[in-house]
């Protein structure tokens, strides 16, 4: 039959079928050009998303209702900002997805990748989380960059997406020092080799200016980052977790804030010199944790690009 795929062959999918955005900027504007009580904002922005709102209240931030709808009344002068970063977002991701899905080696199985644009909190960007039993992806335009960085954040997030799909990393500790590296590396990998030519700081940072002394600081504390983490690459808290890969101090700090993911980078990129970006992307936990420790034996550091 003309056009039929060869037996064993990827069907690349197009775009629109690897996705679907569910954009609640819309129902924040409508709220905003209400009036009313704050305390009603909660309820009334997300009223018809019960699954996103179980999903935002995981970690406690979207649980005080006042307090949301305090941070929510203040972006409410932004109306308009606000619906030109959606429309952008809508229109950035159907290829951005794309690309993901076929530098990871993904053609949709299991149905498409969802993508939920809404306007937060003014805290992250961008993110990965569970959404009805498995990873969708989340953007908050509040808080995004330049249209020419945005690509940047949505492929390193969609990769996450799509990594679950092959792996169900979902269900990998939430604190694994060791899965944490991998994901964080393999993310930023997939951007890289999908927007190459960028120094390392901006696939690390989402273009955000600014990282090189960062960058620097990092590579000359390399031996000291490099034993810490391999000490504590068998850890599940929250306590070793967070030097590594969160902009907030912890009990155990010391270290280069977010200094995880340049480590986790450049283990990948020792790995990926024998393995396609879709076997990393099959991997188990097991073989995740043994392969990490192996490629952290005598890392060098990154070169300066």
């Amino acid at each position: 039959m003309p056009g039929a795929p060869r037996p064993g062959s990827i069907v690349r999918m197009p775009p629109t079928d690897l996705l679907r955005v569910r954009d609640l900027v819309p129902d924040f504007l409508a709220c905003a050009r209400r009036s009313g009580p704050p305390e009603s904002w909660t309820s009334r922005y997300l009223a018809g998303h019960p699954d996103v709102v179980r999903a935002l209240r995981r970690d406690g931030d979207w649980s005080d209702a006042t307090g949301v709808a305090s941070v929510l009344d203040g972006l409410r002068d932004r109306a308009a900002d606000l619906a030109a970063r959606a429309e952008t977002v809508r229109a950035a991701l159907p290829d951005a997805v794309a690309a993901v899905a076929g530098a990871l080696g993904w053609s949709g199985d299991g149905g498409p990748v969802e993508c939920v644009v809404l306007v937060g909190l003014n805290q992250a960007n961008g993110w990965a989380g569970e959404l009805n039993g498995r990873y969708a992806l989340f953007l908050a335009v509040e808080q995004l960059g330049p249209p020419e960085d945005l690509d940047l954040l949505v492929r390193h997030e969609a990769a996450h997406v799509v990594h679950d799909r092959g792996a169900a990393i979902r269900d990998w500790p939430e604190h694994g020092v060791a899965n944490a590296l991998f994901t964080e590396g393999l993310a930023t990998q997939v951007t890289a080799e999908l927007d190459t030519g960028r120094p390392d700081e901006a696939y690390l940072w989402f273009g955000r200016p600014g990282h090189r002394r960062w960058l620097d600081e990092c590579r000359r504390r390399w031996p000291e980052i490099l034993r810490r983490v391999r000490a504590d690459l068998g850890a599940t808290d929250a306590d070793h977790h967070a030097p590594y890969f969160l902009m907030r101090d912890s009990p155990l700090a010391g270290l280069p804030k977010r200094c995880g993911y340049l480590v986790g980078l450049t283990a990948v990129r020792r790995l990926r010199r024998h393995y396609t970006l879709k076997d990393l992307s099959t991997w188990p936990l097991p073989r995740v944790r043994a392969e990490m420790a192996e490629a952290l034996t005598d890392l060098p550091p990154p070169r300066r690009s």
